[in-house]
């Protein structure tokens, strides 16, 4: 008949063994830690009541150590919930200077005010704060804009987008806001487009949180229209020619190819356009000279002659 198994916990002895063992080391870590100690601690920093038109750099102190005379139970505290600092900016600030200074006694007051009782601070890890400032500006930026936008065929920009308003006002810390030159909308895109644009588009934030910037939007328009391609023949024009000098040209008549919007297209003609040659910009060696185009229609594109080189002939 096989033995039913002994829980060696259920045996009074162990019991008893195991319930004076903690009750010993209950009175060890309590004799322990009711000692006095010397001993590092930390403690954070942080900066409130900031003066109007400042903010605090990014570089400034945000922690600080310290020797503490105190129990273990204290220090043990102090470890596991480590003391917050407030420094009140505005009560050492002066108007106009760049950086505030909080002295070392003064930093002992502070840190033994957050302390739960009035315990020996010694030893700071440094002798003073610095608290670096930058002042807040404004300015005002152009705004750019970002577009992808693909045409219908057939249809074209009549003139650049347009945003209005066409620049905002940023206000910031003044180190950074020496880099910003621009503010970006963010990416228009649009395919197939073949009616004119008109949209509100909401501007990029800064890297920088500390930047603000209005308005937060601006309006985008451009205007689009549908292309078709003309020709027309125009008489060109000689400048500076000599007295006494006859000088022919060949060919005298230039045909222009252009694309027009079609709701121009009937009004668009030889009078909308001028095309000279200037005789002391002739090159003799070759005897030619460049047709330039002083004279264009608005709103035409991707004009070209029919040819870049003009023949000519004197006589005298």
């Amino acid at each position: 008949m096989s033995q039913r198994f002994k829980n060696p916990f259920k045996s009074t002895k162990l019991k008893a063994f195991f319930f004076f063992l903690v009750l010993a080391t209950f009175f060890w870590a309590l004799t322990k830690f009711s000692r006095q100690y010397t001993a590092t601690a930390e403690a954070s920093v942080y900066y409130v009541n900031i003066p109007d038109n400042t903010l605090i750099t990014d570089d400034n102190l945000k922690e600080i150590t310290f020797d503490l005379a105190t129990n273990g139970f204290e220090f043990l505290f102090y470890k596991l919930k480590r003391p917050r600092i407030d420094i009140d900016v505005r009560r050492y600030y002066s108007e106009g200077v760049s950086q505030v200074i909080v002295s070392e006694n003064e930093l002992i007051k502070l840190i033994s005010a957050r302390l739960k009782t009035n315990l020996a601070v010694r030893n700071l890890s440094v002798n003073e704060i610095s608290i670096k400032l930058d002042g807040i500006v404004s300015k005002k930026i152009p705004v750019r804009i970002k577009t992808n936008l693909r045409f219908k065929d057939g249809f074209r920009p009549l003139d650049s987008l347009v945003a209005t308003p066409d620049s905002i006002i940023v206000s910031g810390p003044s180190l950074f806001l020496e880099t910003i030159e621009f503010s970006e909308t963010k990416v228009i895109t649009q395919d197939n487009v073949d009616k004119s644009i008109l949209r509100t588009v909401t501007l990029k934030t800064f890297e920088n949180k500390e930047v603000s910037f209005k308005p937060k939007e601006v309006s985008i328009s451009l205007q689009v229209a549908e292309f078709s391609q003309k020709q027309i023949n125009l008489p060109i024009e000689l400048l500076n020619i000599p007295e006494g000098v006859i000088v022919k040209l060949i060919p005298n008549f230039m045909t222009l190819t252009f694309d027009a919007p079609l709701d121009d297209f009937r009004k668009i003609n030889e009078n909308d356009f001028k095309i000279v040659c200037d005789y002391n910009e002739r090159n003799e060696e070759e005897n030619f000279m460049i047709p330039r185009l002083v004279q264009s229609s608005a709103n035409v594109i991707n004009i070209d002659f029919d040819s870049k080189k003009i023949d000519y002939l004197i006589f005298k």
